[in-house]
């Protein structure tokens, strides 16, 4: 009973806010009065969201959301809308919660606030994720990378938090396609990171740059693709810094046991050459998991042409490598 009560306190807060929404020639009113509308969309939101009545509730805080963000305060409207897409989810209507954070960001972006943006985007993702719902999250992941690579790595408020929240992003993509078993589609998700940090002046990606290359060979011998995981080392040939690195190394030592078709000497040297502490721990398990099907995969699409790091660097007409160098 006091659920009943609570919602009919709640419809009549929206009945009251709508009206002034309207022109009333008694009420001396020819336009929307959102000022004293809005904080009556927010209470009732809030009333609904107590009584657990999420449909309605997340009607409230797009209201108070459209209301805020016509007061001018679109962080206000952010949150509201932020607010709607989590009751959306509660009552299961999950393709409600990907669009109300896609406008989260979008409203975030038409200010210069992309990096704002893509949080929003990112925290929406991480509670789709939670609902077992990794199709949707992945989109929201996608159009979140799409606008920091589209900014550019700067936008209004802050380049050095693009950075980071890009780095999340790029990250927690990984992650999923990796634990939905897409691992070729999460070592192209790391190849575009490191195409996207390359591109930063002003931020010194040299050792992200590297730890991408690596992960994206890794993520290929994972998926028994021998021939892209070499056609990507190759690739690194051109990438100025990767061949003088740990993770070039690392990548070196991998490949030569596949070019060798030992997987004992494989398995001994991802437990022992230090590639573990370079990789995500997911990432990381996969590889300490490959089995001798795999690895047989693997042996054929490498076959017996990998370039040594030596040999890519003196091709470069950079001599041997120093160890002391390796970073």
């Amino acid at each position: 009973r006091e659920r009943d009560e609570m919602s009919e306190e709640g419809r009549k807060l929206v009945k009251k806010a709508t009206k002034l929404l309207q022109p009333s020639v008694f009420a001396m009113r020819m336009k929307p009065d959102w000022d004293q509308a809005t904080p009556l969309f927010e209470e009732a939101a809030r009333i609904f969201s107590r009584c657990r009545a999420f449909k309605d509730a997340q009607y409230s805080f797009e209201r108070a959301s459209e209301g805020q963000q016509r007061l001018g305060s679109e962080l206000h409207a952010v949150r509201h809308l932020e607010s709607a897409a989590e009751c959306a989810t509660k009552d299961k209507r999950h393709e409600d919660a990907f669009h109300l954070y896609e406008q989260g960001f979008t409203t975030f972006a038409g200010i210069g606030k992309v990096a704002m943006g893509a949080k929003v985007l990112a925290n929406g993702a991480k509670s789709l994720m939670e609902e077992g719902k990794s199709e949707l999250a992945e989109k929201l992941y996608d159009v979140a990378l799409e606008a920091v690579e589209d900014d550019g790595g700067v936008d209004s408020s802050s380049a050095g938090t693009l950075v980071l929240t890009s780095q999340d992003l790029f990250n927690s993509l990984t992650k999923i396609l990796v634990e939905s078993k897409r691992y070729e589609k999460a070592a192209a998700n790391e190849l575009r990171y490191a195409a996207f940090v390359n591109s930063l002046s002003s931020f010194n990606s040299s050792r992200s740059l590297c730890r991408a290359y690596l992960q994206a060979i890794v993520l290929n011998l994972v998926a028994g693709n021998g021939q892209e995981a070499l056609a990507t080392w190759n690739d690194c040939f051109e990438v100025e810094g990767f061949m003088s690195s740990k993770s070039a190394s690392y990548a070196q030592d991998l490949l030569d046991m596949c070019r060798a078709d030992d997987y004992k000497s494989f398995m001994d040297c991802v437990q022992n050459c230090g590639v573990l502490y370079e990789l995500d721990n997911s990432v990381a398990r996969l590889l300490k998991k490959i089995t001798e099907q795999t690895f047989e995969k693997i042996t054929k699409g490498v076959g017996a042409q990998t370039l040594s790091v030596d040999d890519q660097f003196n091709a470069a007409g950079g001599g041997e490598v120093d160890e002391d160098d390796l970073c």
